[in-house]
């Protein structure tokens, strides 16, 4: 089933600033998110925004935290899509979701918590196992002798506006909700 049109064209205002500025972002993920978590269906969704973490950076992360009764049940964390050529740019976006985890694996209560990296409209699939502790996909370890791709761009393998990564990002939101349904 396509997108609404509504939703189509909210990702066609994007323009080329996109690639190095997320913002353009918020606003068609933030319509996306309302239609396929309605508050009817007593889901709340919660836009954080993460300060950088050194003084001089200037690299704020934007944050959807979707929530069923106060607990989160997923979240999106968009980036430009610039991030995605370049090995330092995917590398701090997988940091910054394995962070995340952390911060909301101890309020979880479905047994997978989905999170999605947006590079752009490119999306890596996260889950996080809430009995085992494990997320994945598994961390790629930092080679101290050289420099090693630790977030393959392979991993940004959905496109939300593509008929197949729609597919893939409804059938994470039927998962999510059929779990909620358990609680």
């Amino acid at each position: 089933m396509p997108w609404p049109s509504h939703i189509v064209e909210q990702f066609d205002t994007i323009t080329p600033l996109g690639e190095v500025d997320e913002t353009e972002y918020c606003g068609p993920f933030n319509g996306l998110l309302l239609e396929l978590f309605p508050g009817p269906e007593h889901f709340m969704i919660v836009p954080q925004y993460k300060r950088p973490t050194y003084p001089q950076s200037i690299d704020f992360t934007t944050i959807f935290i979707v929530q069923r009764h106060k607990h989160p049940v997923f979240f999106i964390e968009i980036k430009p899509s610039g991030h995605l050529k370049t090995i330092s740019g995917r590398s701090a976006a997988d940091q910054q979701m394995r962070e995340r985890f952390e911060a909301l694996a101890d309020q979880a209560v479905i047994a997978t918590l989905y999170g999605v990296s947006a590079l752009g409209t490119q999306l890596c699939l996260y889950t996080y196992d809430s009995a085992a502790g494990t997320i994945t996909p598994e961390a790629i370890e930092r080679n101290t002798k050289r420099v090693n791709d630790r977030a393959p761009a392979a991993w940004w393998d959905v496109d939300i506006l593509a008929p197949d990564g729609e597919q893939r990002f409804r059938e994470v939101v039927t998962n999510i909700k059929a779990m909620c349904n358990e609680l």
